[in-house]
């Protein structure tokens, strides 16, 4: 049986590969969030994925954050949007999923979901 891919790249830079987690049926959850949102936040995200892509690493904790608490999981900001990721080797950041931000702070449910996305590749990347 053939290995089912884990991600689907969304944009190689000169320093990241930024990377759509894809769960074994195929599922591309922070894609599928994304393709439902207005142009105007895909373009916001799709700067904001170029620029790490290209520069490595975003200083306006405004655009991206780490989420404080998490096992190593940051997110990307755009207007009340919200795209959850993680690092991986190899210059991967992998964006496990996205939502709509209600509160001031990120709900513990949607970090612990990345969590469980990351276990779940890291599993399948036989790590």
């Amino acid at each position: 049986m053939a290995k089912r891919h884990t991600t689907k790249l969304v944009y190689e830079g000169s320093e990241l590969r930024i990377e759509f987690y894809q769960s074994a049926s195929g599922e591309t959850p922070a894609c599928d969030w994304l393709e439902l949102q207005r142009d105007r936040i895909q373009q916001k995200f799709a700067a904001l994925f170029a620029w790490i892509g290209d520069h490595g690493k975003i200083w306006n904790e405004r655009k991206f954050k780490h989420l404080t608490g998490s096992n190593q999981i940051f997110e990307f900001k755009a207007d009340d949007g919200r795209v959850l990721c993680f690092f991986f080797t190899g210059r991967r950041l992998i964006l496990t999923h996205g939502f709509v931000k209600k509160s001031d702070k990120t709900p513990k449910g949607e970090i612990e979901r990345a969590e469980t996305i990351k276990t779940e590749f890291l599993s399948r990347e036989n790590i």
